[in-house]
């Protein structure tokens, strides 16, 4: 049975192949249609320019430009014009099996999870761009990449996970170090996004949320809405409502009002209004119908 990969390099040709890593160095990149794969990509811009159409959105891209594009997603490049790419490819699974001081990087969550989440409502302006100096020093990264992957010397698998590891180091950083206003903005709601999907079920106050990305309480309001869609309020009952439903498709035989307060609502026909207006039906007719005692 094959080993399942968790990280490869992503090329113009296939033509090496192993248990974790395959593929040489990538050509230009020419217009594609849209399309999705199992895998994740992290992308470099290096030179040209073209538009990235992501799920019938269109991004321009130039020199510089990083960003990650997970494989649900339906994407292609259009209007390319000199547009050479270098990426990484990645198992969803790659980060769990890292070292989880990487994930708990600043601007880990940002790059990987929140920019591609929320990259339609804020137009891609909260991008990572790198300097010159900055993909410069990446690009010294892929050619020990390449010169691993062309030569194959005992252990290269491990050395070039090992350097993917290294340049998510580097993007993290380059992320917390970017002074322009979007990413820096973003940056900062990250850690806020982040907290609350792990402390949902606790009472969350705006004000500390606030606090916790260094912002005034309507600053907080107005950039939370602007990048993901929702006001932060909106967001919390949003995110609690999909839990409760997880834990109804879980567990079928489970109270309802045990779900409401497990999931943070204390009054239960506020859950039952919230829950409705977001799912279209009330909390018990969706168990019932989990349950298969409506259709």
């Amino acid at each position: 049975m094959k080993k399942p990969w968790l990280f490869k390099y992503q090329t113009d040709n296939w033509n090496i192949e192993s248990p974790t890593c395959r593929g040489k160095i990538m050509t230009e990149q020419d217009n594609t249609t849209e399309h999705t794969h199992e895998f994740s990509e992290l992308v470099f811009v290096f030179s040209g320019t073209g538009i990235h159409k992501v799920d019938n959105e269109r991004y321009p891209l130039t020199r510089g430009d990083v960003f990650v594009m997970h494989g649900s997603h339906f994407h292609g490049f259009e209007e390319t014009n000199h547009l050479h790419l270098k990426m990484i490819l990645f198992s969803p699974d790659f980060f769990q099996n890292f070292s989880k001081r990487i994930c708990d990087l600043p601007g880990f969550q940002t790059l990987f999870v929140h920019e591609p989440r929320y990259r339609k409502n804020h137009k891609f302006k909260s991008k990572l761009r790198l300097t010159p100096e900055q993909l410069n020093k990446i690009g010294t990264i892929f050619n020990i990449i390449e010169e691993n992957q062309e030569n194959k010397p005992l252990g290269f698998q491990a050395v070039v996970e090992y350097l993917f590891g290294y340049m998510t180091v580097l993007v993290c950083r380059y992320y917390s170090e970017s002074t322009s206003s979007k990413p820096k903005a973003l940056l900062r709601l990250s850690p806020v996004i982040t907290f609350i999907e792990e402390h949902f079920s606790d009472p969350l106050l705006i004000s500390e949320l606030a606090r916790k990305a260094y912002m005034a309480e309507s600053s907080f309001r107005r950039t939370f809405k602007q990048i993901t869609g929702l006001s932060p309020i909106d967001y919390i009952i949003r995110f609690r409502i999909e839990k409760a439903v997880e834990m109804m498709t879980n567990n079928t035989e489970d109270l309802v009002i045990n779900i409401a307060t497990t999931v943070g609502f204390e009054n239960s026909s506020y859950f039952t209004k919230k829950f409705k207006s977001i799912m279209g039906t009330t909390p018990i007719a969706y168990m019932k119908k989990l349950r298969g005692l409506e259709k």
